[in-house]
């Protein structure tokens, strides 16, 4: 394999030995695909909500309102479904403890930032482990600072002023992230197309074809 090839495996988070593994499973796809929708759900209502200039783009603004609270409700509900009641639960979680392993390879990575060609094993780069740790702890403090803020239940007023700055700050930061992620899947359109649903074995392979890479 032809150094190009390497840090382009690299860039999209393939490991030295996985050019035949099936990338992401069908449980995968699911909760990548349905929190991805409710998440630009929760992006659009929000900034429609925060923002006064696209207050007009709405004629009722309590049915948005409803909309968003729906939507943060059942953001993590593929999560847990996926990880509790389909059949392949177990390997799942498998590839969940991979996403969320941290190590000596890891702070190889992050230490040749701006570069994107460091060492990578298993499925994932240090960068896409960082995304996948600060989306689900991003979304966990959403939903609890939206709830302290929408419920009527007596706490102190810096702690609904505490809520809310830090819901407005999360709004910008997970905006931020989001723009940054599709940046990186235009560039990638591989990974792309190992997230898609099709018939057939989306590899690290075929997905680094996919982006026109040569392997």
């Amino acid at each position: 394999m032809s150094t190009s090839s390497r840090d382009a495996r690299a860039a999209l988070g393939f490991g030295a030995n996985s050019e035949n593994e099936t990338r992401f499973i069908a449980s995968e796809k699911f909760i990548h695909w349905s929190t991805a929708l409710l998440f630009v759900i929760l992006l659009g209502t929000g900034a429609i909500l925060y923002i006064p200039a696209l207050t007009p783009l709405v004629g009722d603004r309590a049915i948005l309102v409803e909309v968003h609270i729906y939507a943060g409700f059942l953001v993590l509900l593929p999560l847990s479904l996926a990880l509790l009641y389909t059949p392949a639960a177990l390997p799942l979680r498998s590839r969940l403890r991979e996403l969320s392993s941290w190590g000596g390879v890891e702070r190889q990575w992050t230490r040749r930032l701006p570069r994107l060609d460091g060492p990578v094993t298993g499925r994932f780069n240090a960068g896409q482990k960082l995304n996948g740790a600060f989306s689900l702890a991003a979304l966990v403090a959403m939903l609890a600072t939206g709830l302290v803020m929408g419920l009527y239940i007596p706490l102190p007023i810096y702690a609904r002023q505490g809520a809310t700055f830090v819901h407005d700050l999360g709004f910008y930061l997970m905006g931020l992230v989001f723009v940054g992620h599709l940046l990186m899947v235009a560039k990638h359109r591989g990974s792309l197309s190992s997230m898609a649903f099709r018939i057939g074995k989306g590899t690290h392979t075929a997905a680094l074809e996919q982006d026109g890479t040569q392997v």
